[in-house]
């Protein structure tokens, strides 16, 4: 019985802290193809990548929910996030598309694939999360 309460009380909080457990992550080929490094990259590497971006923003946003910093019903909303790498962006950056789905940019191809950090993410996200937050009310946002 008590182990059963147990388990049914870690089930609902590992519910509260999937938020982005339904996204769908994607690569954008494209931006990867023609990237302001020169680099390329087998279908083999970008997969493996996707992978490990796919498990990084999961854990962040994740994180991020539980811990009350992005609204789960915000994150519930989205589907599908692409992944872009896009030269000349210091920092990572989510940003709302169409509907259901965010595009994730970050410098990918100049950092050979590597994933930003997990506070790096949630700081990216902040005006997606929170449209008229502070973060998005600075000059030049």
């Amino acid at each position: 019985m008590i182990g059963a309460m147990l388990f049914a009380s870690l089930a609902v909080a590992g519910a509260q802290h999937g938020c982005a457990d339904g996204w769908s992550v994607e690569i954008n080929p494209g931006s990867f193809a023609n990237n302001g490094s020169g680099k390329t990259f087998s279908a083999t590497q970008l997969e493996a990548f996707r992978e490990k971006v796919d498990a990084g923003l999961r854990l962040a946003i994740n994180e991020a929910c539980g811990r009350g910093v992005i609204n789960p019903a915000t994150a519930r909303k989205i589907r599908e996030v692409e992944v872009s790498t896009a030269s000349g962006a210091s920092d990572p950056f989510l940003y709302s598309g169409s509907d259901g789905t965010l595009t994730f940019e970050w410098i990918f191809a100049e950092e050979d694939l590597a994933v930003p950090s997990e506070k790096d993410i949630v700081a990216g996200a902040a005006c997606w999360a929170d449209p008229n937050g502070k973060a998005c009310n600075s000059p030049g946002e």
